[in-house]
């Protein structure tokens, strides 16, 4: 059929796709990451109120916080081969749905496991968007642009998770924690319309390219890509860890629910600034290795000093804000190596879904782990353990990234 187009043949026919960007269809896929991002952040700013209301245990709250992304962890790269064979925005479409779907099912549910059902089913649909939104970003970018656009994608969760922090008290004492999940829903509905009224069909042009895809096994033999999904998966396990858990840290320290959530999203914010800058620093050259090193190092030493017993309080939330505005220069890194790591423009769509595939991991293992360190520990004074030790191998990766682009 005519819209059985390659990726790259289609980049090639298209100058625009060389000469000018399509900063719509970049906004328009910034904003269904940073809703599919509002998924992660509207747990942590309930937490606090969901584990009072279901009587969840700590161990059961970091479960909570991970579960959407187990489907992204078994399959993460299946479904970054299946991108340009489905279509970009037809997955990115139908990811947005089963988003909504997931949020309205936790709204509904009766108690904890239908909860956690529909975590799984949102994260179902964040790993669509995760994978498809920033294709849609590569194809929609012109090559000079293509770099700085990426880089600004990595700004959908930390925003996503923003917006969440800063609304989520507001809607939860107006309509409860289950009213926070019914407006994402409706939101997650009118995005997916938004998508298909600015990103054109299968024939308008190269950011709806429906394609053969390339094969997913692939990516796992480039060394490259592994790298970078390796730094991306390290740095998920702790970001989530740290910011997942602050809100009910500052909480059982004493801070009122909305103060914490206050904090919270300040840390947050400093995420957001990195990334940004990040950017700008990879528009005018520096290299993806040297920041997610940079990154890596920022983190390791933070988390010792979030956790340290001896730290008075400003100290330990200087820190907090430390550990994500630096670490916040390595998803912006992450994303603009994609695409000089795939091997052909037809895997673009694998590394992404590889990268995402090891997020998850990160993910998953992040939050609870550090729950359950914390349990055993009765405090969390032993949380850098797991987390600095994350950063290490973080590091590894962006030194060996360096090394490799240095050759």
């Amino acid at each position: 059929m005519p819209e059985q187009v390659s990726e790259s043949s289609a980049v090639r026919q298209q100058p625009a796709a060389l000469d000018s960007s399509s900063w719509g269809v970049v906004t328009v896929a910034l904003l269904a990451g940073v809703l599919a991002a509002s998924q992660v952040g509207k747990v942590i700013v309930a937490l606090p109120t969901v584990r009072d209301d279901l009587g969840m245990s700590l161990t059961a709250a970091g479960v909570l916080l991970s579960s959407y992304t187990f489907v992204g962890a078994l399959l993460g790269s299946v479904a970054g081969g299946y991108v340009d064979r489905w279509g970009r925005r037809r997955m990115l479409t139908s990811a947005l749905l089963v988003l909504a779907a997931g949020a309205g099912l936790g709204a509904l549910g009766p108690g904890i496991p239908v909860l956690l059902f529909s975590r799984v089913l949102e994260g179902l649909g964040f790993m669509g968007v995760a994978v498809s939104a920033p294709a849609l970003i590569a194809s929609a970018a012109a090559a000079r642009h293509r770099r700085l656009a990426l880089g600004l994608w990595g700004i959908y969760m930390p925003l996503g998770q923003f917006v969440a922090i800063v609304a989520g008290p507001w809607l939860i004492s107006a309509i409860g924690w289950r009213g926070l999940w019914g407006v994402n829903a409706a939101a997650l509905v009118v995005c997916a319309v938004l998508v298909l009224a600015v990103v054109p069909g299968p024939t308008a042009g190269p950011t709806a390219v429906v394609g053969s895809g390339a094969k997913p096994t692939r990516v796992w033999r480039n060394s490259a890509a592994l790298l970078i999904a390796l730094a991306f998966g390290t740095y998920s396990l702790q970001y989530l860890a740290v910011i997942g858990f602050l809100p009910t840290m500052y909480s059982a320290g004493g801070w009122a629910d909305g103060s914490a959530a206050v904090l919270t999203a300040l840390v947050v914010l400093g995420n957001i600034v990195g990334n940004i800058n990040a950017g700008l620093l990879l528009h005018r050259g520096v290299r993806p290795g040297t920041l997610i090193a940079f990154a890596a190092v920022s983190m390791g030493v933070a988390a010792i000093l979030i956790y340290a017993n001896w730290a008075p309080f400003g100290l330990s939330y200087t820190a907090a804000v430390a550990f994500a505005l630096l670490g916040g220069h390595l998803p912006a890194a992450v994303f603009a190596a994609v695409p000089a790591a795939a091997a052909a423009p037809g895997d673009i769509g694998p590394v992404n879904g590889l990268v995402v595939q090891m997020s998850n991991v990160g993910s998953i293992v992040g939050p609870p782990t550090v729950a359950f360190v914390a349990t055993q520990a009765g405090g969390w004074s032993l949380s850098p353990l797991v987390l600095s030790s994350a950063a290490v191998l973080c590091l590894v990766a962006g030194l060996t990234l360096r090394a490799r682009d240095s050759r």
